[in-house]
């Protein structure tokens, strides 16, 4: 894995490869098209929008999908060294009994925790860098990643882009996301299966649930076409029958997709109606509440603590694709603000770019007011910074019309369910805002297309 020439043979994004004929076409094509392809996207920019989609080597993703795989092992490998079940590793993490709904504390840390996962890579000179891994079927955005790659794909065939420049968007995230939950579970043909959304989040109209559950409609649809009997609900709308059965709006629910954070939940009727269901045995997740600590950022400080005793490559691979992460402790203060400029601040348990903050976007008195903060909460890390390359992207403004043209930074985000690598979810900074990728600095969230060959 840590052979392969990453910076010698870079394949994300092949757009100053392609000839000036090309690019012209592709640029038109989105000109004409760009609306349709983010109509109910739920990306986080209100100003523009990109004109057209990352493209991407073939062979180059699917090195990709392997690298993420291995970490993913690691990952998990790390926890079970230290941990057997669900609540030792809960307290060896420093997360209160209460943070996180539906943990079963006598949970073995079995494989069924990692089926569902989507790090979040940075490529630093071409080479992957994995600052997060999410782990659980929460995962975002693979229903919109996925259409924006299909509705680009559509509008290079009826354009006749295709014919000067041979693509395919990558295998299926919703597909391949439902074969796993099926394979998990040995669900027959007809299945009952429920997706389930929180409605107090930050994902667009997340606060009306009757809106979102008509925006996910073609996501279930494409479960039925796959033999589920499927659909969707808010966990507001959940609830115990008479005969003690979970249901939503009289729906007997059984397997749910769990598309929510079960972290920091607000008390609900649904939310114990869930409770009392996986208690009974009528009602399963998927995923597990427990694969939410797995993802938990402290086990990157442990993935550096354990290198040294690892095989070779296993260590080579941490070394080079995860950066430096360290416990924040009072020992590391001081050369934590020396280094400034040289890392990034994180809380171990956040999610959504929440709490991240890069050091040289700060001022040293920031920086110190931070890192103080942190030490004195706990649960803080740092870890080494890794500047984000950059693309190039054209976008056009909402509005008027007009176009842009800049250098953004981007992350890369491979699905993997069922440990095989599906899509892969890209976000593109805004113009100006800087290097956290998160929903509060307007990031775009797009599609790919892949290119043959190497």
């Amino acid at each position: 894995m840590t052979g392969h020439d990453w910076a010698g043979r870079p394949g994300f994004d092949a757009w100053g490869n392609l000839s000036p004929e090309v690019r012209k076409a592709v640029l038109a094509a989105g000109d004409t098209g760009w609306a349709t392809v983010f109509d109910n996207i739920a990306t986080y920019n209100e100003t523009w929008r990109p004109l057209r989609p990352v493209l991407m080597q073939k062979a180059w993703l699917e090195e990709l999908y392997a690298l993420s795989d291995r970490m993913l092992q690691l990952v998990l490998d790390c926890c079970r060294r230290r941990a057997a079940t669900a609540g030792e590793l809960r307290k060896l993490l420093g997360i209160p009994d209460d943070r996180v709904e539906f943990v079963n504390d006598d949970e073995p840390l079995g494989d069924h925790l990692v089926l569902s996962g989507r790090p979040d890579i940075l490529l630093t000179d071409g080479v992957p860098k994995i600052v997060e891994f999410n782990i659980g079927s929460d995962v975002g955005s693979v229903w919109d990643s996925e259409r924006v790659s299909a509705r680009f794909l559509e509008l290079f065939r009826s354009t006749g882009v295709d014919e000067l420049l041979p693509v395919e968007a990558p295998p299926s995230a919703v597909d391949g996301r439902y074969a796993a939950i099926r394979e998990a579970f040995g669900l027959p043909d007809g299945a009952r299966l429920t997706m389930v959304f929180r409605t107090d989040g930050e994902y667009p109209e997340s606060r009306d649930p009757e809106k979102l559950v008509a925006l996910l409609q073609p996501f279930a649809e494409r479960g039925r076409e796959l033999g589920f009997d499927m659909d969707v609900q808010p966990l507001d709308w959940l609830e115990l029958d008479e005969s003690g059965f979970l249901v939503g709006r009289g729906r007997r629910v059984e397997t749910i997709l769990r598309l929510f954070v079960c972290s920091e939940m607000p008390p609900t009727v649904g939310l114990q109606a869930i409770k009392d269901a996986l208690q009974a045995g009528t009602a399963s997740l998927f995923t597990s509440a427990a694969s939410w600590l797995i993802s938990n950022k402290l086990v990157f400080a442990w993935l550096w603590e354990d290198a040294d005793q690892l095989p070779p490559e296993d260590a080579d691979l941490i070394r080079t694709h995860l950066p430096r992460t360290r416990l924040l402790t009072a020992e590391l203060l001081d050369s934590a603000l020396a280094e400034r400029e040289q890392l990034v601040l994180k809380p171990t348990d956040e999610f959504g770019g929440s709490g991240v903050v890069v050091g040289r976007e700060t001022t040293p008195e920031e920086w110190r007011r931070l890192v103080e903060h942190g030490v004195a909460a706990g649960l803080h890390l740092v870890q080494d910074y890794s500047r984000p390359d950059r693309m190039t992207m054209d976008f056009v403004h909402l509005h008027s019309g007009e176009h842009d043209h800049a250098e953004v930074p981007f992350s890369i985000g491979p699905y993997t369910f069922g440990r095989q690598g599906f899509g892969c979810y890209v976000r593109i900074g805004s113009q100006g805002e800087g290097e956290v990728l998160n929903l509060k600095r307007n990031v775009h969230v797009t599609g790919s297309l892949l290119l043959g060959g190497a």
